[in-house]
């Protein structure tokens, strides 16, 4: 977004996706009547029937356009017989219309070069529906042809009764793939917080008698009522002229009308804030953890997009952030009842606010959570904030704002388009980085803490009330009452202001004499070079302009899961989560954070197949920084018990969690059986990763980190004099780094002696199963196999959608994939799965199988061949321009494994020129029915009730009368 006026409020991820402002109908774009200067690339425009458009030219990435179309209707528009028409219409608009026939339109996209589901998709909320196209090519028959598909959804789908009752069927299985306890737990939030509005009875997904009966009337009564131009935001950015486009918009969208009366907006409801605390509990036994929410929800109405209303919640946001950083250090403290927290304010719809503090805690803890809650909440009320707290946090929004004016120049088109869309939706200004950067510094520099003290005692006055929301794996007598009462506990508690805290410099900025580059190889034609220092450390460069004030790092030390000891199963989960929050010997994490803040660093860290691997983003500013932060990291960890304490509160959720899941099983013993019981592979069991801990942990990394190779790439818009000479007095100043070995015995996996078939169920009340097949393959090391493997599964995946989800309508994503290893030799798969309806699992599993073997039989078309390569190829060719391929696929090895310099060299072409045969001969070769693997997991049946108990025998009979 374009403000900064909120944070996350509604928590669960479920509310982040479904909720937006709802909006009133709006005859102007928001900055014609705003203070706010528009980004002055943006072209707007609005035609003679409503419509509006705005067209940006935007660089990255190049030779591709993304475009999107909105209406401003969605669940909350629907009548009680059309609940779930708004996203049912949807899936409607790919199944038929005025210039598109029902069975062409994903095939053609596919021909233009563009995946179904990632380049072409949509979705729908509570108050709006959007459509995404990501355009192969500005070529202008692609874009034509784009727009008369928009605008077939605008005002040509014909919704023929005989494509609605196929789809029907998808309808419900994506019902059922989404149905799942965070869905379950969101609805219950919603009716306890805003009973009395639309929203808890307009879930989109829909109501499933609608979904099974609706005629084709109802569908067309919602379509024509809301479909409307005025209603319609096309959005248009990529590598194309506004000038150029523009007139084929107006040729195209211009003949749209209305085709029915204008409706007024629906009404939502009321809300009505409690005079005193009220409490719900919403028990779900499946859930890994219990959540305790303590929030405020008040009545809301639009704000105009000003300066002075961004000025107005900044002071909140910085509150809010504070606030939540004092959540994350109380966490990490010993004897903690709580694993994570977070608080937010939101306003939602135009229509109401909502402001909440939610901690995550094992399910007999949540009255100490609650009380952690209550009273964090009334320390900042209270006591307010201290003047270190705001400047960390200042620190850190300003970094923002700059290394967004930073990156500015290559921000990606469809994140632009996103951003436009939803602001003119919104009702809000889209501002440039550079306008929001002079906007807020200056107001920055004068915020004070109490300021952002009373901006959070406006939004939490005792006189909104409380609501307490208690959510998990927990059942409680009496709930609501006994929540209210653990509340009013913790309110007699009285709360001291927090503490000030003493600033320390950095710690780790000598690491010796800086290293010397032992040989320097230029590798022209990719523009990178390769580099070694004495040491032996390796560094691969190259420098690019695709993210402007953007630098990628990957650091590869040792040997990584080849050296794990085989007696400790779960000791690389252990290094990648409990590793960096172990912090420093002179640091912990939470004292990294407010040393560091206001720097543009990263710190991912992980236990890889064949390397540890230390990865963050910088820039040419705090390049330096970023390398000693991970040669820090490599010299000196701190292995700190916080770090243990969190890592075991996690993992008794996931284990919880994982007993209700069809992941359960897949992580737990599936991943194993197909690795002949490997112990690097899948999830150990709870107990003995309970087990691991961290004097395991430092006996595996030291002799590594100590010893261990080192390759650094580094890729993006840096100096490479400058990053050299980081680099030398950094990894360049360490020891001799050994070479490394070629871990031969490590690298041995053996593959099941023979296919495997099992079925598990796991406890759930959630009506769905898995249905998971593998077929053995290869590794990834001959590239050519590799590429081919991937258009084969991408052929099969296709025919999957076509038989699976088109024709039997048994699954909404069937998926197939080739999951080939780069480290074990031999040791690969091609896979495929379905989400389905239990007592279809065995038929749909059949049916899987039937399509394997027919492509094994009958081979690959030409035509499957072609639309299964133009996407890639399509793919292939904007990856060319992102450091991440650069980065991650190419040069983070490239001196370990010199081939994947090759590999770069010829993937387009060979891609290109790969033939249906050759598909069709690896078909043959490994889609073999004999050695096909498979695993069905489902929810245990129904306990059957207990009989009635037998009347005694001696008891007297009733007399029958005649």
């Amino acid at each position: 977004m374009s403000n900064l006026r909120s944070a996350p409020a509604l928590r669960r991820l479920f509310l982040a996706l479904l909720v937006a402002p709802l909006l009133a109908l709006a005859a102007d774009f928001p900055h014609e009547t705003s203070d706010l200067p528009v980004d002055p690339a943006i072209h707007f425009g609005r035609l003679p029937n409503g419509l509006r458009y705005a067209i940006l030219h935007n660089q990255e990435p190049k030779g591709r356009v993304s475009a999107r179309l909105a209406i401003r209707v969605g669940s909350v528009y629907e009548n009680d017989s059309q609940r779930g028409l708004a996203h049912f219409l949807e899936h409607m608009a790919f199944n038929g219309s005025r210039h598109f026939p029902s069975d062409t339109v994903v095939e053609f996209f596919q021909r233009l070069g563009m995946g179904f589901g990632g380049d072409t998709n949509a979705s729908t909320n509570f108050d709006r529906t959007v459509y995404q196209l990501e355009l192969p090519d500005t070529k202008p028959e692609t874009l034509r042809e784009s727009l008369t598909f928009f605008a077939d959804v605008a005002g040509g789908l014909l919704l023929n009764s005989k494509e609605i009752n196929k789809e029907r069927g998808i309808i419900l299985s994506e019902k059922r793939a989404r149905d799942s306890v965070g869905l379950r737990t969101f609805v219950a939030e919603l009716e306890f917080l805003v009973p009395d509005t639309r929203f808890p009875q307009r879930i989109p997904i829909g109501d499933e008698e609608v979904i099974k009966t609706a005629t084709r009337d109802r569908f067309v009564e919602f379509y024509d009522t809301w479909y409307r131009p005025e209603r319609m935001v096309l959005v248009l950015a990529g590598d194309i002229s506004p000038a150029e486009v523009e007139p084929l918009v107006k040729e195209i969208f211009s003949p749209l009308t209305a085709r029915a009366p204008a409706l007024p907006e629906p009404g939502l409801g009321s809300i009505a804030a409690p005079d005193t605390v009220v409490a719900s509990l919403h028990s779900e036994p499946e859930a890994g953890s219990t959540n305790v929410a303590v929030e405020t929800v008040t009545p809301y109405s639009y704000e105009p997009d000003t300066v002075a209303l961004r000025v107005k919640y900044l002071p909140r946001t910085l509150a809010l952030r504070m606030l939540n950083r004092r959540l994350s250090i109380l966490a990490k403290k010993e004897g903690a009842p709580f694993l994570s927290g977070l608080v937010g304010v939101t306003e939602q719809f135009e229509f109401f606010r909502n402001a909440s503090i939610e901690l995550n805690c094992r399910p007999d803890q949540w009255p100490a959570a609650l009380a952690v809650a209550d009273q964090e909440l009334r320390r900042a009320l209270e006591h307010g904030f201290q003047s270190d707290e705001l400047a960390e946090s200042v620190a850190e929004l300003k970094n923002n704002l700059e290394q967004a004016v930073r990156t500015a120049a290559t921000r990606r088109s469809g994140g632009l388009a996103d951003e436009i869309t939803d602001d003119l939706l919104d009702r809000s200004v889209t501002t440039t980085p550079a306008a929001n950067l002079a906007l807020y510094t200056p107001v920055l520099e004068k915020i004070t803490p109490e300021d952002c003290a009373a901006a959070l005692r406006e939004t939490w006055a005792e006189s909104h009330g409380r609501k307490i929301f208690v959510a998990g794996n927990l059942t409680l007598p009496h709930a609501a009452p006994a929540i209210v009462a653990a509340y009013n506990a913790s309110q007699a508690v009285p709360v001291a202001a927090q503490a000030a805290v003493k600033e320390v410099p950095f710690a780790y900025t000598d690491f010796g004499k800086p290293g010397k580059v032992a040989k320097q190889t230029a590798v022209d034609d990719l523009g990178a070079t390769l580099l070694q220092f004495k040491n032996g450390v390796r560094l691969n460069l190259k420098p690019t302009d695709f993210e402007a004030g953007r630098i990628r790092i990957n650091v590869r030390v040792g040997g990584g899961m080849l050296t794990m000891p085989f007696d400790r199963p779960g000791l690389s989960l252990l290094a990648n989560v409990a590793f960096t929050p172990g912090g420093l010997g002179k640091h912990s994490v939470d004292d990294l954070q407010r040393i560091l803040a206001g720097k543009t660093l990263g710190l991912g860290f992980g236990a890889q197949e064949d390397a540890f691997a230390f990865n963050g983003t910088t820039n040419r500013a705090d390049l330096l920084l970023q390398l000693q932060l991970f040669c820090a990291f490599l010299t000196d960890p701190g292995y700190r018990p916080e770090a243990l304490r969190q890592v075991k509160k996690g993992a008794e959720q996931l284990y919880a969690r994982l007993e209700h899941t069809p992941d359960g099983p897949l992580q737990l013993e599936v991943a194993r059986l197909l690795a002949s019981g490997d112990v690097r592979f899948g999830l150990p069991p709870k107990d003995v990763m309970l087990s691991r801990n961290l004097d395991e942990l430092k006996a595996w990394l030291t002799p590594e980190f100590a010893k261990g190779p080192i390759e650094i790439a580094i890729v993006g818009d840096f100096d490479p004099d400058a990053t050299i000479d980081a680099v030398a007095r950094t990894f360049g100043a360490l020891p001799k780094r050994a070479k490394k070995p070629a871990y031969t015995k490590a690298r041995q996996v053996e593959l099941p002696a023979s296919p495997l078939e099992k079925e598990y169920t796991v406890a759930t009340e959630i009506p769905k199963a898995v249905v998971r097949l593998f077929w053995p393959a290869t590794d990834s090391r001959d590239v050519k196999i590799s590429r081919r493997l991937r258009l084969l599964s991408d052929v099969f995946a296709d025919r999957l959608r076509v038989k699976i989800r088109e024709e039997m309508g048994g699954t909404y994503s069937p998926n197939a994939a080739s999951d080939l290893s780069e480290t074990y030799p031999g040791y690969g798969w091609l896979v495929a799965d379905a989400t389905v309806a239990p007592a279809e699992a065995r038929t749909i599993a059949d049916a899987i199988k039937a399509v394997a073997t027919k492509l094994q039989t009958d081979g690959v078309t030409d035509e499957e061949l072609v639309r299964a390569k133009q996407p890639i190829l399509t793919a292939l060719r904007e990856s060319s321009r992102t450091n991440a391929y650069w980065l991650n696929t190419v040069l983070a090895s490239a001196q370990e494994n010199p081939q994947r310099l090759d590999w770069s060299r010829t993937r387009y072409t060979d891609n290109e020129n790969v033939t249906a045969a050759e598909l069709s001969a690896l078909a043959k070769q490994y889609l073999d029915p004999a050695k096909v693997s498979e695993f069905i997991i489902r929810p245990e049946p129904p306990k059957p009730e207990a009989p009635a108990a037998k009347p005694d025998e001696t008891e007297a009979k009733p007399t029958i009368q005649p």
